[in-house]
């Protein structure tokens, strides 16, 4: 059961978002393909959460979490006015063709968004597959994808996902990341790993921005296991709330420090105990001793866990987390209660459990490190 929610009109802008929802009969989360005039071209997210698609239909297993959404940024080789045929494909052990339509582009081509760099991207960046600069080439299966001229680095079968109207910003960076950050100084350049959609105020010129989907200011866009850049090319690398999303977190750990330069700092922020959050997938939480473990061949700064770690966050979590899926009235009040007495009391929680309460109930954990040989 598919329906596409928007665009309503068969006129489309540019860039345009897409969403919907798709029950799959035997998948709780697939991925869907958008193709451009029959040739593979994005990808949307599917798995949104769709109470009212659940409502309408109760027996379907997996109606709540039916949603899908992403953007479509059309190339500007594409004239106004040309109509061009879409297709969006579920993805699974075979394709199945959920719709196709033909569209008429209107509008202008939109404007990439510039900002300040002190660093020559082109120079960073390799392409995985056959080492050579990053951008497309002749290679069988390059993973290389060229978006507003933003590269897309990805996974065999992986397709570009743009969130360039995306509202919801970052957090801004730390109270660690700000240390590590003033310790490398202005003219170090660094890797934000995983950045998100970072705010236009906190954006910082010796900051290259990557994460797995495209937003205004992200410089790459990467979902591949080994990173797109070349050996001791970074001063220093932060990343926060990013390592429980990774598949495979020893690995990258092991290019985290292959792209540092020898004595260039790493700082890693990431969950301990809080619920799932899958943007696009949560694998791993971690202990302190996990992070230790997985960042072991950087020389430890300093760990352990910061203010907007303790347990009173984490609980705040999970009571969200799980408000939306109780229905009973009387439960409802009962969260409602316990969240509104932890924003008002949650600090004096925090200093009642003493250092090594705070430490058992964490939300999440950090680490700073140190790279001490060449790769």
């Amino acid at each position: 059961m598919f329906n596409l929610d928007f665009p309503k009109s068969t006129e489309i802008h540019y860039l345009t978002k897409f969403y919907g929802w798709y029950i799959s009969e035997n998948n709780f989360n697939i991925q869907l393909s958008i193709y451009l005039n029959g040739k593979p071209y994005a990808s949307l997210l599917h798995g949104g959460y769709r109470p009212d698609v659940a409502a309408a239909f109760p027996e379907k297993k997996y109606a709540s979490h039916s949603g899908f959404g992403g953007e479509l940024l059309l190339p500007k080789n594409i004239k106004p006015e040309t109509d061009i045929k879409i297709e969006i494909f579920a993805d699974g052990r075979e394709k199945i063709l959920l719709f196709q339509n033909q569209f008429k582009i209107i509008g202008n081509i939109p404007n990439q968004p510039q900002r300040q760099k002190i660093f020559n991207l082109q120079k960073l960046l390799i392409c995985p597959q056959c080492g050579n600069i990053a951008a497309p080439c002749n290679k069988k299966n390059c993973p290389i994808w060229i978006r507003s001229n933003t590269p897309h680095i990805l996974q065999p079968g992986d397709l570009p996902f743009i969130k360039l109207t995306e509202t919801e910003t970052t957090h801004p960076y730390s109270e660690g990341i700000l240390t590590v950050l003033n310790k490398i100084g202005e003219n170090g350049i660094v890797l934000d790993f995983g950045a998100g959609n970072t705010q236009k105020e906190y954006l910082k010129p010796n900051i290259c921005y990557l994460d797995v989907q495209q937003y205004q200011y992200t410089d790459v866009v990467c979902s591949t296991l080994k990173l797109p850049f070349s050996d001791n090319c970074f001063d220093g690398i932060i990343s926060h709330a990013v390592f429980e999303h990774l598949p495979n977190p020893f690995f990258t750990a092991k290019e985290l420090y292959r792209i540092l330069k020898p004595g260039g700092l790493i700082f890693i922020d990431t969950a301990f105990l809080q619920p799932l959050h899958a943007d696009p997938s949560h694998y791993f939480n971690m202990t302190i001793h996990g992070l230790r473990q997985i960042l072991s061949d950087f020389e430890e700064i300093n760990s352990g866990i910061f203010p907007h770690h303790y347990p009173s966050y984490s609980m705040m979590m999970f009571i969200q987390t799980v408000w939306p899926y109780i229905q009973q009235q009387e439960w409802q009040e009962r969260l409602e209660d316990w969240h509104a007495f932890l924003v008002q009391e949650g600090d004096n929680l925090d200093i009642v459990l003493g250092e090594k309460g705070r430490e058992i109930l964490a939300a999440g954990v950090f680490f700073e490190g140190k790279k001490t040989t060449e790769s």
